[in-house]
């Protein structure tokens, strides 16, 4: 039995992963590509949903950073797309995200994200 090269399982390993995720109430056959985002993409999507507060300091806008995470991170639907955009009447993707999911589609899309993004839970993990 050949012995487990942990070198070579980094360098062959699929850097951004990607995963389905079904949308039933956008018809029977939708399904959402999304893929794994890296540190340096969500650094930036954590700065711009941050914002200043008065008396000093920052905080995120919640709402606002799921959305950019799911306008980041969705392969299929491009939430860029000018049709979608133009159709929804907002300029940028983050906001035809907000305009057009319900609160537990972005959640179930976010979760998704996170999980091909590494924060999933293997249950070999949980085994242990």
């Amino acid at each position: 039995m050949a012995e487990f090269n942990l070198l070579q399982a980094l360098l062959d390993a699929e850097y951004k992963p990607e995963k389905d995720v079904p949308m039933r109430r956008f018809g029977a056959e939708a399904v959402f590509r999304v893929r794994a985002l890296d540190e340096k993409e969500r650094k930036s999507l954590v700065e711009q949903a941050t914002y200043p507060v008065k008396g000093g300091g920052e905080q995120i806008d919640e709402q606002k950073f799921q959305a950019l995470i799911i306008a980041k991170g969705c392969v299929v639907p491009a939430w860029d797309d000018p049709k979608l955009l133009e159709g929804l009447g907002v300029s940028t993707a983050h906001e035809a995200v907000s305009k057009r999911l319900l609160p537990g589609e972005i959640v179930k899309l976010v979760a998704a994200i996170h999980d091909v993004s590494g924060f999933g839970v293997d249950q070999d993990d949980l085994k242990n």
